[in-house]
């Protein structure tokens, strides 16, 4: 329906923004009025619960600049780019060190889908309330059509390997590494 920036005349909507940052600002204004209507009594969902969400919203308006941003539930956000080269929403304690130990800003789209998988896999074997499916769309600059788009469901050969093969390399790397030269039990 829109809303009405505080720099706007009139109310705006995703389909008037004019850039994908002025949609990322409608989002954000958006969802921050719907957390404070919900988390203010009397209101059913107000009974003492902090009601709260956060998005992605990605793409491009036009031939506009290409952008991801990461808008929090109070209505700020962030813009992916070189000093925060992805962005994650959910359960992010087991896969995050992954991410941030391989994720560059050259870091390519097919092994970026790779790594975001593994990222999941670890956070699946320590969080039981993550699973599949896992669902992936790529879309490149300019175009309308997805160049990629999967669902991961159990059973899919590619991720059941891909889970063998990354456990089988945390081991090995765990075997290679010398254990510390201090402390613990003799023998």
């Amino acid at each position: 329906e829109g809303v009405k920036l505080p720099d706007s005349v009139t109310e705006e909507t995703l389909e008037t923004a004019p850039t994908l940052f002025r949609a990322a600002q409608i989002l954000g204004h958006a969802l921050a009025r719907v957390r404070a209507t919900l988390n203010t009594p009397p209101t059913p969902t107000a009974d003492g619960l902090n009601v709260n969400a956060s998005m992605l919203l990605g793409g491009q308006i036009g031939g506009g600049k290409m952008g991801l941003y990461l808008i929090y539930g109070q209505g700020n956000f962030i813009e992916c780019g070189v000093d925060t080269p992805y962005l994650q929403i959910g359960e992010n304690k087991y896969g995050k060190p992954i991410l941030d130990r391989v994720v560059r800003p050259e870091t390519s789209l097919e092994e970026g889908r790779k790594v975001a998988l593994l990222s999941m896999d670890s956070t699946m074997r320590s969080n039981l309330g993550v699973g599949l499916p896992i669902d992936i769309a790529v879309a490149r600059r300019g175009a309308l059509d997805l160049d990629v788009s999967r669902r991961i469901e159990v059973g899919d050969i590619y991720f059941h390997d891909l889970r063998e093969r990354w456990s089988a390399a945390l081991r090995a790397a765990h075997k290679a590494i010398p254990r510390p030269p201090y402390g613990g039990l003799k023998g």
